[in-house]
Parts: C-alpha cells; structure tokens; sequence
C-alpha cells in the first residue's frame, strides 16, 4: 500500500510540473512585427515599412529553463545582421529591433542555439 501510494505521488508530481515542448526545446509561442514597444507588448503592429523606420520583432518564448539563448536574424538581398537574445525563464518575452535601410522583401527568423529555425517572418519595406 506504501508503494502504491508513493507511485500515485509520483504521478501526481509529474502532472504538476510544467511542460516542455515535444521537441524539449524551445517555442516561439507568439511573434509580431511592429513599430515600438510599450509595456512589454508590441505596439502599431505591421507588415509594411517605410525606409529608415525602426522595426520591431516581439516574441513569447516558451520551454526554457532559465538561461537559454536566441538568435536573430534580419535579411534583406544579400545583407544579414544577426542578434542574439537572452531567455531568461519561460514564458519570457523578449523583441529585438532593426532599421529599415533599404526598401525590399526582408526576412526575420529566429533560431536556438543549434541553429533550428523556431519562426520565421517575413516584411515589406517601401
């Protein structure tokens, strides 16, 4: 009877603890593009931007266990700029921001530390 109710304890823990993605890694749970950021949330959420305007990536990353990083990636043509990011627990939000200097097709994608693409946006500069 004691083991029986040390296994359903165990069980019970089990189902307590917080999950971790299928993949035991890290989720970008939600990402936005926008002008700014105002209180931890992204603000004037957009697609299109106008040269020399500051873009924002804000993301909600889930699955880490305190001290994992992301990387950034913005690219346009040829032309890459990467940022890394800190993840601090989960959920944890966290935005990264680019000036758009050149109008075209631009792509953002995010990666973990072994380089798996975890989102990838993509946003027009006019």
């Amino acid at each position: 009877m004691k083991k029986l109710m040390c296994l359903v304890a165990l069980v019970a823990c089990g189902f307590a603890l917080p999950t971790v993605s299928a993949q035991g890694g890290l989720q970008v749970e939600d990402a936005k593009l926008g002008k700014g950021v105002q209180d931890r949330n992204i603000t004037e959420e957009a697609t299109t931007f106008a040269v020399d305007d500051k873009v924002y990536l804000w993301l909600r990353v889930t699955g880490s266990a305190g001290s994992d990083s992301i990387k950034v990636n913005w690219k346009v043509d040829d032309s890459t700029d990467t940022v890394t990011l800190q993840i601090g627990g989960s959920p944890w939000r966290t935005w990264a921001n680019k000036t758009a200097w050149k109008a075209g097709e631009w792509t953002v994608t995010v990666t973990d530390a072994g380089d798996q693409v975890l989102k990838e946006l993509k946003f027009t500069v006019q």
